[in-house]
């Protein structure tokens, strides 16, 4: 049996009392430490599972046969900052484990999809979300789905890249360099959120002025909204606004 958790966005308190009540089920359990950060230290959740903890890496997640492999003898948890599917790619451990018929449940939890939703900001107005790489110098997809978005009245979630393993991640003052490099002017207005789910840090404002702001507090993203604002968005913009 494979249970893939996702254990909310912060520390080891946010994850469910469903997602703990199946790992303690579990003969072998995975945290997947590629995608997103855990803000706290893993030994805290260690602790309240009464579990070891695998750290599985992008090479562990994507080729899976270790983790498959387990799950054909034993419970197995594949623990997932965020929600499982906010990183699309774990969508083929369901895949696998259909094919070599293995059981799977999935225990869903908050993501940084449904987090946005503390700026003010409709959830259902995003298009299509996009990300900046560390090595961006020639990727413009970011750019083009930025400006789609725009045209349609839609806002825009920017995720930053992350490497967790080498505590290493794309800072929004480098991300926001990209944008005005690529072409967004730099009085366009933005919000920098910082920690979303967890502690955090939200601020709004056009880009010339946050490129002189730093950010200390990670994982980063930026909001782009729409340039057509219910009332109410306008209005909760207005708080995170320096």
């Amino acid at each position: 049996m494979l249970y893939l958790i996702g254990i909310g966005l912060n520390d080891e308190k946010d994850i469910s009392l469903k997602g703990l009540e199946a790992i303690k089920k579990c003969r072998f359990v995975y945290l997947e430490n590629y995608t997103s950060k855990f803000n706290t230290d893993v030994k805290k959740l260690e602790k309240l599972c009464n579990k070891k903890i695998l750290l599985a890496d992008r090479n562990m997640v994507e080729n899976s046969q270790e983790i498959i492999n387990n799950a054909k003898k034993y419970n197995v948890a594949f623990l997932v900052i965020g929600d499982v599917f906010s990183a699309t790619t774990h969508i083929n451990f369901i895949l696998e484990c259909r094919k070599n018929n293995i059981k799977s449940k999935v225990i869903h939890n908050a993501s940084i999809i449904t987090a946005v939703g503390e700026t003010g900001l409709e959830i259902y107005k995003f298009g299509k979300i996009t990300s900046i790489p560390f090595n961006n110098e020639n990727i413009k997809i970011p750019i083009e789905t930025i400006n789609k978005n725009l045209k349609d009245n839609m806002h825009t979630l920017i995720i930053l890249d992350l490497d967790p393993l080498n505590n290493k991640y794309l800072s929004a003052n480098e991300a926001l360099k990209y944008l005005v490099k690529n072409s967004i002017p730099e009085n366009t207005k933005v919000l920098i959120c910082s920690q979303l789910g967890g502690d955090p840090e939200i601020v709004y404002s056009e880009i010339k002025n946050l490129l002189k702001k730093e950010f200390k507090k990670f994982p980063q993203s930026i909001i782009i909204p729409s340039n057509k604002l219910h009332f109410i968005e306008e209005e909760t913009l207005n708080l995170w606004k320096i």
